[in-house]
């Protein structure tokens, strides 16, 4: 993975879209949802925000491998938040597709 500002920026905004993107899809499959969907959707929305706010907001040396461990910690904590607001629109998911249940 490539640690240049841009790349760590379109890593952040690509993850959290991505849950954006699924919150609206099932919400307007499933409206009866819309508490927990809008929630998931605005829990994205402000870890954008917050994402990208810690890519700029440093005092570490450009190019330095502080910066470097900076960005990629950055990385997998909006890695790690995209994938538990994921595993919660799955669970709405679940309850209306008993065939999606693991087994």
């Amino acid at each position: 993975m490539e640690n240049s500002r841009e790349s760590i920026r379109t890593i952040v905004q690509e993850l959290m879209n991505e849950v954006i993107e699924q919150g609206f899809h099932e919400l307007v499959n499933r409206p009866q949802e819309s508490n927990q969907l809008n929630q998931i959707i605005h829990s994205a929305s402000e870890a954008l925000g917050e994402q990208l706010q810690r890519i700029d907001n440093h005092n570490y040396k450009p190019g330095s491998d502080e910066l470097m461990s900076y960005w990629q910690s950055i990385s997998r904590d909006a890695q790690r938040e995209s994938l538990q607001l994921l595993s919660e629109i799955q669970r709405i998911r679940h309850q209306y597709n008993p065939r999606l249940k693991r087994m």
